[in-house]
């Protein structure tokens, strides 16, 4: 943790209570999204909006990655950011070979 201040326990509790809410009310949201009918495009993009949100929130805080220096946030977020380019290549080829 390069640049951590010098905090209090109860500041770090205070904040992994905050971080606990985020995470509880954005997976209330995706229960909540999970059982929209009709719009089935829109609910997964929302869902996977959801799940990269709650991710990041994991990884900035429980990783301590907020804490890091910028390059080592880079190093740890490439290799995550591949298999979601890879997702939407092979989606897009998908889609090109329906209409071709």
């Amino acid at each position: 943790m390069s640049s951590e201040t010098h905090a209090t326990p109860a500041s770090h509790a205070r904040q992994y209570l905050i971080i606990f809410a985020v995470l509880a009310a954005l997976t209330a949201l995706e229960v909540g999204v999970a059982y929209v009918t009709g719009h089935r495009r829109a609910v997964m993009a929302t869902l996977f909006a959801l799940a990269l949100v709650k991710a990041a929130c994991v990884a900035l805080f429980f990783m301590h990655l907020k804490w890091e220096a910028r390059l080592l946030r880079i190093i740890v977020v490439i290799p995550l950011a591949l298999p979601v380019v890879y997702a939407l290549v092979l989606i897009t080829e998908s889609i090109w070979r329906r209409i071709g």
